[in-house]
């Protein structure tokens, strides 16, 4: 089975109360094993509009890999284990993210996080100091599943953390009269798009042919502003918590390279067969 390695260690303490020392050296065993898979080698950036997968791997130490190997891309995605909502889980998801921010300042001009309003609402206060906060997305969606039995879940959050000498690029939101207009300096203010996103959760027939079966999965329409905003055709973009790989879909749409890791070893199965066929 499985484990998020973010859950590693909750996952020790289970197996130490009801197996004993010796399960608990099995889970850690597997869990370096994990992390040293995709470092013995020098990684490479990939050529536009291909992708490289690596792992499983977790995200910080991939992150702190390509930064020792001098890589740079425009844009970072991170889209970490979401932990509860109490405050128990918004502790965690702090202690988690910010080590997590930190190693992804250190090698893109962009950075993107999701999670939870109630979580990422306490990031804004400890991003790294390379960066600042550009701005607060909302990926707003009708058909969340009722399972409460009070108000119905229907947005999670992201924020965009960019160096102050970055580009960004909103004429790739031009249509063809704005693209007109600007070429002769008519154009009165720059079309960009709105900080919420409308976007359908992947359930049922919704967009079938994007499906993969990956619980998380979110639609290539709701990465695929982020990386319009911040990249042009050529870049590098990274995702070390790529999931069924939607980050990298969306990457080679636009033209982009893309790496691509995560932690689980079965993500990444379903990363390569949606990539690469």
């Amino acid at each position: 089975m499985d484990i998020p390695l973010g859950l590693v260690g909750q996952v020790s303490e289970l197996l130490a109360e009801y197996q004993g020392a010796a399960a608990v050296a099995a889970v850690e065993k597997r869990h370096s094993a994990e992390q040293r898979r995709g470092l013995d080698d020098t990684l490479e950036v990939p050529e536009p509009g291909t992708t490289s997968i690596v792992g499983p791997i977790d995200a910080v130490t991939m992150l702190n890999r390509l930064a020792e190997q001098g890589i740079k891309a425009a844009t970072v995605v991170l889209d970490p284990w979401y932990r509860a909502k109490g405050a128990q889980g918004r502790a965690a998801y702090l202690t988690e993210t910010v080590p997590l921010l930190e190693a992804a300042s250190r090698v893109a001009d962009h950075v993107f996080i999701w999670g939870f309003p109630e979580a990422v609402a306490r990031l804004i206060d400890h991003t790294p100091s390379s960066v600042k906060l550009e701005g607060w997305l909302t990926w707003y969606f009708k058909n969340a599943p009722s399972r409460s039995k009070s108000w119905r879940p229907s947005q999670q959050a992201c924020l965009h953390l960019r160096r102050p000498s970055a580009k960004m690029y909103p004429e790739h939101f031009y249509a063809e009269r704005h693209r007109e207009a600007a070429k002769h300096n008519r154009l009165e203010f720059k079309m960009t798009p709105f900080s919420v996103f409308e976007e359908a959760l992947l359930s049922g027939f919704i967009k079938r042919s994007e499906q993969t079966g990956f619980r998380w999965q979110k639609p290539e329409s709701v990465i695929a502003p982020l990386l319009r905003m911040t990249t042009r055709p050529g870049d590098l973009v990274i995702d070390p918590t790529a999931g069924s790989g939607t980050t990298g879909a969306v990457a080679l749409k636009l033209g982009c390279a893309a790496i691509l890791s995560d932690g689980s070893a079965s993500a990444l199965k379903t990363a390569q067969k949606r990539l690469r066929g």
